[in-house]
């Protein structure tokens, strides 16, 4: 009866590299500060010192390894790495790494808090070919620095901001609702867009963890209505990024709700080179050091991808968005269903078809009343004679490629349209590479090629 599962491939696509699990800041939240998570950190660092030879200095011991994980990544086939933490920033051999990371031919990316960013840092980040970024920042001045607990956070933040544009790197804004920001997150919006001119914003999930209180459907319900009006006030692209369950969600605010791609095309992998399927878990899958990432990830993933830890309705759902959130129930879970939907002993079949029938029923409503209201106008392409294309990275995956656009995401292509994809140039007209792919692929049309770069 299910018809839904997750998408699987031979290896992570993009991963967050935490370069160091230490920062700067002290946001309550962060899941790096869970128990389970730091106990398995704090192991960790028993190994590295465990490791480093007489007089050796720490940083030298995990700058080595980094390099050689990196190493590995590349053989296996990941595409994107994002430099993470903790405050990656904070680890003093961070640009050694990072100009590895762009001689290995990654796309990169990172996440940081800004504290440490400068012109300088901001320079090189965007001469090794960042061109996007996230930076996080999580409510007004007073807020934001009462949050992390440092007087200044807020404004150093913006200041890398600033750096960062004016080395060409385009910033999003992170934030992190909680008790003590949630009621300042419109007037924040409102002041990035009006006297910062930030225009694009991430918005997380808090995940459930006793060290806080806990925020309840309710208050998403109160983020998504801050959301939806702030983006129809103001024009800013903004999302709940971590991903959501449809179901729990007025129809209306779809439109505002990510997709997670943990453990399908993302990973985390850490400077010892464990790698875990998503970010906050504290449950390691293995090492990329010491194991075939091509084996480990369908091994140690395909329960996930047949929807095991899920409820019946999500594997016959009509709005399948994956489940939400897998540790949105405490960073001690690996595979767990969102938080606000039952475990998949507490449903039976009767409640799983009649949720079904009920969630058919409102992607309907929302085909007629929502989808085409906020669809974007299909542009008409100019085709150039001589075509030219961004800057992308490749694998060979499944019965094509799969290819990743820088600042525009993944594309799985037909062997047929990445060779197209490949003679792209801003030299060859269409009609030359047409004649080229005709080599390969008899019969192949002019007009096919123009559709191939239209698409």
């Amino acid at each position: 009866m299910q018809v839904n599962q997750l998408t699987s491939v031979s290896a992570p696509i993009s991963v967050n590299l935490e370069v160091t699990d230490k920062c700067n800041l002290s946001c309550s939240f962060c899941f790096n500060a869970a128990p389970s998570y730091e106990a398995m950190m704090q192991s960790q660092e028993k190994q590295d010192r465990a490791e480093k030879a007489q007089n050796e200095l720490l940083i030298s011991v995990r700058k080595k390894r980094i390099l050689k994980t990196l190493d590995r990544l590349h053989e296996t086939g990941v595409l994107e790495i994002r430099l993470f933490g903790g405050e990656f920033t904070i680890f003093k051999s961070w640009r050694e790494i990072l100009e590895y990371a762009s001689t290995k031919g990654f796309l990169i990316s990172f996440v940081s808090n800004g504290y440490l960013i400068d012109g300088d840092a901001a320079d090189a980040l965007a001469r090794n070919g960042v061109a996007e970024c996230t930076i996080s920042i999580h409510g007004p001045r007073d807020v934001h620095d009462a949050v992390v607990k440092r007087i200044g956070s807020f404004d150093r933040a913006m200041a890398a901001i600033k750096y960062l544009r004016e080395s060409g790197v385009v910033p999003t804004v992170a934030y992190t609702p909680n008790r003590e920001n949630i009621d300042t997150l419109e007037a924040f919006i409102r002041e990035m867009c009006e006297e910062y001119d930030v225009m694009s914003f991430s918005i997380s999930r808090l995940f459930s963890d006793d060290r806080y209180s806990n925020l309840t459907l309710d208050d998403y319900y109160r983020i998504l209505e801050v959301i939806d009006r702030c983006h129809r006030d103001l024009g800013v692209e903004i999302m709940l990024a971590d991903s959501f369950p449809r179901c729990q969600v007025p129809i209306k605010y779809w439109r505002y709700l990510g997709y997670c791609s943990q453990g399908v095309t993302f990973a985390q992998v850490d400077f010892n080179g464990n790698i875990k399927n998503c970010s906050a878990t504290s449950k390691i899958l293995g090492n990329v050091l010491e194991e075939d990432v091509t084996k480990l990830w369908p091994e140690k993933l395909s329960g996930m991808w047949r929807l095991d830890h899920l409820p019946k309705s999500c594997k016959i759902c009509p709005i399948f968005c994956g489940g939400g959130c897998t540790v949105s129930r405490g960073v001690e879970n690996q595979f767990a269903p969102d938080e606000f939907i039952p475990w998949p002993s507490d449903e039976s079949w009767l409640q799983a078809i009649a949720k079904t029938v009920y969630n058919r029923v409102r992607k309907i409503g929302h085909r007629i009343f929502y989808a085409q209201h906020y669809a974007k106008p299909e542009s008409v392409k100019e085709l150039s004679n001589t075509p030219v294309v961004v800057e992308y990275n490749s694998r060979p995956e499944g019965e094509g490629h799969v290819v990743m656009f820088k600042n525009f995401g993944v594309r799985q292509l037909t062997d047929q349209a990445y060779e197209v994809l490949r003679y792209i140039d801003g030299k060859r007209s269409i009609s030359e590479i047409t004649a080229i792919v005709q080599k390969k692929y008899n019969g192949t049309s002019e007009a096919e090629v123009v559709e191939i770069l239209k698409s």
